[in-house]
Order: C-alpha cells, then sequence, then structure tokens
C-alpha cells in the first residue's frame, strides 16, 4: 500500500494514519526500465519520488563522459526533496538502474503537509543535515583513505543504507555495479575489482550472482577506521 511506503520515508513516518492516506491519494506511480532516465541535471524539479521497487542511480554526469555515481538507491529510499524545498532545478541526474516503480509527489502538495505538519518539516530539516554530513565524510575520505579503505566504507554505508539482513550476512543492492563502485569512491572499475577480489580472499564479502554479500563488517571496518 502506498500509505505502508510512506511511513518507510523518514520526514513522513511521524504522519498520522489519515495524513498518510491523504498524502497517498496525490502519488502518482511510474514505471521505468532499466537504463530509462528519470530526470536530468539542471532539468526543473517539482516532484520527489520514492522508490516502491527496483534500484535508481542518482550521478553527476561528467563534462568528458565518465559520470561520477553518488548513491544507488533502493525500495523505501527518497530522491528529489531538495528541489521541492527551493524550486530550483535538478542538483543531478537519476536513471534506473533495474525496472523500477517509482511514487511521485508534487511540490504543491508537498509544500500543504509541511505547512500543515511543522514536525514533517523539522524532519526534512534533519534529513537534509544528515545528506550533508555523508558529503563531508565523503570528502573526508578521499583526502585521508587509501583505495581499500574507501571502498570498505562505501560497502559499509550501502549496506546500512540498503542492504538486506540475512543470518549469513548484508546483502547489497543487485543494481550495484562495480563501476558504480569506482564512481563512488573516484577510482577506475579495475581497481575496484582488484580489491574486491582481495576482499573476498580474505572472507570479508562474497558474491551470489552479481550481488556483493558482506560476510565480515568488523573486518571492513578496519580497513576505515
Amino acid at each position: 500500500m502506498p500509505s505502508q511506503l510512506l511511513e518507510r520515508v523518514p520526514f513522513l513516518a511521524g504522519l498520522s494514519e489519515e495524513d498518510l492516506r491523504w498524502l497517498a491519494e496525490r502519488l502518482h506511480r511510474r514505471k521505468y526500465q532499466r537504463g530509462d532516465i528519470i530526470f536530468q541535471k539542471d532539468e526543473p524539479g517539482q516532484s520527489l519520488f520514492i522508490i516502491e521497487s527496483g534500484s535508481v542511480r542518482i550521478y553527476m554526469p561528467g563534462t568528458q563522459g565518465a559520470d561520477l555515481t553518488l548513491a544507488v538507491m533502493g525500495p523505501g529510499d527518497f530522491f528529489g526533496d531538495l528541489s521541492l524545498l527551493d524550486d530550483r532545478p535538478r542538483s543531478a541526474s537519476a536513471v534506473a538502474g533495474t525496472d523500477a516503480v517509482l511514487l511521485s509527489l508534487e511540490r504543491s502538495d508537498f509544500s500543504s503537509l509541511l505547512r500543515a505538519r511543522p514536525d514533517a518539516a523539522l524532519a526534512v530539516l534533519a534529513t537534509i543535515a544528515r545528506r550533508l554530513r555523508d558529503t563531508d565524510q565523503t570528502a573526508s575520505d578521499l583526502a585521508f583513505l587509501d583505495v581499500q579503505g574507501r571502498l570498505a566504507r562505501k560497502l559499509l554505508d550501502l549496506g546500512e543504507a540498503n542492504g538486506i539482513q540475512r543470518d549469513d550476512g548484508i546483502v547489497l543492492p543487485s543494481g550495484l555495479t562495480q563501476e558504480d563502485l569506482a564512481n563512488m569512491i573516484g577510482v577506475t572499475r579495475e581497481s575496484v575489482n582488484r580489491n574486491l577480489s582481495v576482499f573476498r580472499r580474505l572472507g570479508l564479502i562474497s558474491r551470489e550472482g552479481r550481488k556483493i554479500i558482506i560476510r565480515d563488517p568488523a573486518g571492513l571496518r578496519s580497513y576505515c577506521d
């Protein structure tokens, strides 16, 4: 149910059931195939997106053809919130990493929600602050950690944000590629491949088809502490 999915969005989770139903009635469901562009950087932004199924890659288009992946998001995650708040163009691009179903909320309805629910407005600010802290952490990692440390940190972050906990480990999003990881930490795909192989030999991670499974989070953390 859309209202149940809305409860997973941090700054909407505190709303009453009545408010969630009101909001759910104003959502629009959109389907995308893998590789479909959802929006591009600098386009006008009027919608918040919530992922119902599939995955979405958020990236900065490169001037010379190489994109910088900022995040890979899965079910329950949301994006596009900055454009709803400041009515400015998109600050990044978004593409469907797999076939995906998204729910979109228009700026006019979102603004009505914030005016009616001060607690929701405060939660939005907290979410933005957390994302800024994540950006600061990424800059720090690029400056002070080696490739193995940056890769270990990114795997742990992805596991915490989007991973599925199982008895045998944490499964990372299925749409995540080595090229995505390389773009996220600012190295080549070959470097990511080489260091993932090291982590596999040490038993820190394993592969299940195209999925990466974190087997030893503490071991990975030792590379980035």
